[in-house]
């Protein structure tokens, strides 16, 4: 979908999330508004949030404590905060011309009988149709292992002539889990710059973007061609959207609609006008393909969908799925839509006040050879991908350990190349996302990536000893609440790092990794 994010993931990956704390329960939302959404827009956790697009990674939230674009490679830290800082009266003002409302045409509604086919067509190129767009929704997710998610979405955009936007994500947590009620991330842009404002650590981040070029219209015939398992692929050809792509879940649902729709047989047009928010949409209903289910982890017990679409812009204005029994297994609900309204471009400017800059911490220092790194594969959210990159590290790395532990679950697997060394990386959730374990393996010579699930600062070795072959040297970590364990075997050597679980909860699960039966 989006161009701009082709690369932001392995960029974001090398530069600022390197310097990031934050829980998985975080990193979920962030994979989940950005990732595993649309990977070229942002990127958790598999779901049908997954199959609705991220422009954004999500930025990132990851709160996913959330995102950091302070240094894509392409930001000048320097120059780039010196002109925003903690007071109104000096953030960044844009110029009286630019300040002027922007005054879109006005839409009709239309009432016309639309085709299957021709309302697939639009949601596949709502870009065209609308102007500005001012909205609110709440998204809720029911998941295959019980768990669910409920995020709150307020934005403003503006895609034609002047362009830029703003989006306020709130997720809602379990207190009792999370020790907080909620997790609040901030994501602005306009002229070249992008801001993401993190609420729970009071830090913003600002980077330069590149607007996505605009693309002839998808046709239905090339939508289908793009296989299932490609189609949050950077490079799956869909049309371009906006940089915050929570809102794209709504205002550009390309790769949703190609999911659900792509087997014509499965749904039909249940009502063709139906008023919802003071605009005309047309009610499609459908069967979920059970490919559809299976690839992206959705609850077992989901049937059927129902969408809302807008008749003049192909917008996705709501959208629900069913059990058997036809209860509510995940939605979008909607509050609010505008579309054209005016907007004025001020409002796309963030107020910084009470926010400070984050600084890159002095202790990850990115050895030049990193650049040699090569990544195999990564897979996190959909089980099958995620298979797949687990049964090329089987192959592939004889030295591989992995847990066993019936507490924990993996959830995403990565394999990494330097020169003729290959690098394993693991992230299991713990009891339910009560926590998170991050494993990696290589050979003791081998230049690996620096990332901050890793390089964490640490106090003095607690105690060393060994475990299943390995040698081990403990430490505590205090922010978050966890441990690093540093084991070496022979060559090879293995790093684990636990979140939100303690030391000695962590040495009780280390009993179970075990070598990788080849």
């Amino acid at each position: 979908m989006d161009k701009i994010f082709k690369n932001i993931k392995n960029n974001m990956n090398q530069t600022v999330l390197k310097d990031i704390d934050f829980n998985e329960k975080n990193k979920k939302k962030v994979r989940q508004i950005i990732e595993n959404r649309k990977k070229k827009r942002f990127p958790l956790k598999p779901t049908f949030h997954f199959l609705l697009p991220l422009g954004a990674t999500c930025l990132l939230f990851l709160g996913v404590g959330y995102f950091t674009l302070s240094e894509f490679g392409i930001l000048s830290k320097d120059n780039k905060t010196s002109y925003l800082n903690n007071t109104s009266d000096n953030v960044l003002r844009t110029s009286e011309n630019e300040a002027s409302l922007i005054k879109p045409p006005l839409l009709e509604e239309s009432y016309e009988d639309m085709t299957k086919e021709e309302v697939f067509v639009k949601l596949l190129n709502t870009v065209d149709y609308f102007h500005t767009a001012a909205g609110k929704f709440e998204t809720y997710d029911l998941y295959s292992d019980d768990s669910d998610s409920t995020t709150i979405t307020e934005y403003k955009i503006s895609i034609k002539n002047k362009i830029g936007g703003y989006e306020k994500i709130t997720d809602l947590f379990d207190e009792k889990l999370m020790g907080s009620k909620e997790g609040v991330q901030e994501i602005s842009y306009m002229n070249g710059d992008i801001w993401i404002k993190s609420h729970d650590t009071k830090t913003y981040f600002v980077s330069d973007y590149q607007q996505a070029p605009t693309q002839e219209a998808l046709t239905l015939e090339e939508a289908l061609s793009i296989s299932i398992k490609d189609i949050y692929k950077s490079d799956n050809g869909f049309r371009e959207g906006s940089p915050i792509g929570r809102s794209g879940i709504s205002l550009f649902p390309y790769e949703l609609a190609s999911i659900y729709l792509r087997n014509m047989s499965l749904w039909d047009i249940e009502k063709q006008n139906e008023e919802l928010l003071g605009h005309n949409t047309i009610v499609l209903n459908g069967k979920i393909d059970d490919q559809v289910k299976s690839r992206f982890n959705m609850k077992g017990t989901t049937e059927t969908f129902r969408f809302w679409v807008d008749k003049d812009t192909g917008i996705l204005i709501k959208y629900e799925t069913y059990d058997a029994d036809g209860e509510l297994t995940s939605y979008l609900h909607p509050e609010l839509l505008e579309v054209n309204s005016e907007i004025n471009p001020q409002e796309f400017v963030p107020n910084l006040d009470g926010f400070k800059p984050h600084i890159k911490k002095d202790f990850l220092q990115v050895d030049p050879r990193e650049e040699e790194i090569e990544l195999v594969d990564q897979a996190d959210g959909v089980k099958e991908d995620r298979d797949a990159v687990l049964q090329l590290l089987r192959k592939d790395l004889p030295f591989l350990y992995e847990f066993t532990h019936p507490d924990l679950k993996l959830f995403s697997a990565s394999y990494e190349k330097y020169k003729n060394f290959n690098h394993g990386y693991l992230t299991y959730n713990y009891k339910d996302e009560k926590g998170v374990v991050y494993v990696r393996a290589y050979h003791k010579d081998s230049i690996i990536r620096t990332s901050s699930d890793f390089n964490k600062e640490k106090e003095e070795p607690k105690e060393s000893f060994t475990l299943n072959n390995i040698q081990w040297a403990s430490y505590e970590l205090n922010n978050p609440i966890g441990a690093h364990f540093i084991g070496y075997k022979g060559d090879y050597k293995y790093e684990v790092v636990s979140q939100t679980i303690s030391l000695e909860e962590t040495k009780d699960l280390l009993k179970s990794f075990i070598p990788t039966k080849q």
